[in-house]
């Protein structure tokens, strides 16, 4: 009897902890609750919010200014400039998409966060657009090749004047709702003590067509006509290397005894467009000593680059003179056959 009243008393006083554990939570819970709905509490909120994003929107706007800046004439900078701005813009509007992801959301009545993180994933998305959009209408390379032995790099997927208006008009749709969503935010975070601040959008402008869904699509036609951004081939032999090296005396060009003639060929693209290189070295013997041989070797060239190709030894006899000739395949964009071929007459000296 006394043990079943000493197990309740015990049960009594657990329940009386219990009771006054929810009582101290649901009092935290109401505490936590009014110090959110404060004016302190939202006005701390709101400047870290702000201050972390108006960096991020003042990052977005040059953004923007550059890739209007580019679209104005991107025939200024050329082929080669104008891959490597795009690919730039792209990755600039994407990393702010990103850092947009991860800032702190301020109070949900004011729904700044999501707006700010749509805004700019429809930027990045817009941009990256427009440089696949560019890259297929005017068959510029999306990564510059390495001026290595190798294939041809791949070009972007061709795109002709009609397709690339209805990207670029899209493009700009996106754009124009991405300044539709961010409308109105500068002016709600103006109210915020503190020196940061949301500043206005520079991306569209429906007054200077600036970035505008209008304006984008006609754009493919300007550019798909613009010399300046036509794609040009232009391979030049400038540096050829012998082993065993060429002697500058006498007739013909001697080199010491050898039964092997090994050369490599530096070659350089004055152009703005990428291309494959094939060398031919033939060696032809002058008179009765050796035989006539051949090799090719192949490589890629970036625009205004250049690449170094090895080619095979050629067999040749001492003693005997060679017509050594190197010639480049002629590209069919190059229009001049200038600078395609090297030819030397190699005496090679006699054995000793």
């Amino acid at each position: 009897m006394a043990h079943r009243r000493s197990r309740s008393r015990r049960r009594a006083r657990a329940l009386g902890v219990l009771a006054v554990a929810l009582l101290c939570v649901a009092l935290l819970v109401g505490t936590v609750q009014a110090a959110h709905r404060s004016a302190p509490y939202r006005h701390s909120v709101d400047e870290s919010f702000a201050a972390a994003a108006s960096a991020l929107m003042v990052s977005s706007n040059a953004t923007g200014t550059g890739l209007a800046r580019v679209m104005a004439d991107p025939g200024v900078l050329g082929r080669v400039l104008l891959e490597s701005r795009l690919q730039q813009l792209a990755q600039l509007a994407t990393a702010d998409s990103r850092s947009a992801d991860a800032l702190t959301p301020p109070p949900p009545d004011a729904n700044a966060a999501s707006r700010v993180i749509d805004t700019l994933r429809l930027r990045a998305a817009a941009t990256t657009s427009i440089r696949a959009t560019l890259e297929g209408l005017l068959g510029l390379t999306p990564t510059n090749p390495v001026g290595t032995p190798g294939p041809e790099p791949p070009s972007a997927n061709q795109l002709q004047v009609p397709g690339a208006r209805a990207q670029l008009r899209y493009a700009g749709e996106q754009l124009v709702l991405s300044d539709h969503l961010y409308r109105g935010l500068p002016a709600l975070f103006a109210t915020v003590d503190g020196t940061a601040a949301l500043p206005t959008s520079q991306w569209t402008s429906p007054a200077t067509g600036k970035l505008m869904p209008a304006t984008l699509k006609a754009d493919a036609a300007r550019f798909a006509s613009d010399p300046r951004l036509h794609a040009t081939i232009s391979l030049k032999i400038v540096a050829v290397q012998t082993q065993p090296l060429l002697l500058p005396v006498g007739p013909g060009y001697p080199v010491p005894p050898t039964t092997t003639f090994t050369a490599a060929v530096s070659i350089e693209n004055r152009g703005s467009a990428p291309t494959e290189v094939i060398a031919i070295i033939r060696s032809t013997p002058v008179g009765r000593l050796g035989h006539f041989d051949s090799g090719r070797a192949f490589g890629a060239v970036a625009a205004n680059g250049a690449v170094a190709l090895q080619l095979p030894p050629m067999d040749v006899v001492p003693g005997g003179h060679f017509l050594v000739r190197i010639n480049l395949v002629h590209p069919g964009r190059q229009t001049s056959v200038a600078g395609l071929s090297w030819v030397r007459t190699v005496v090679v000296g006699e054995s000793g």
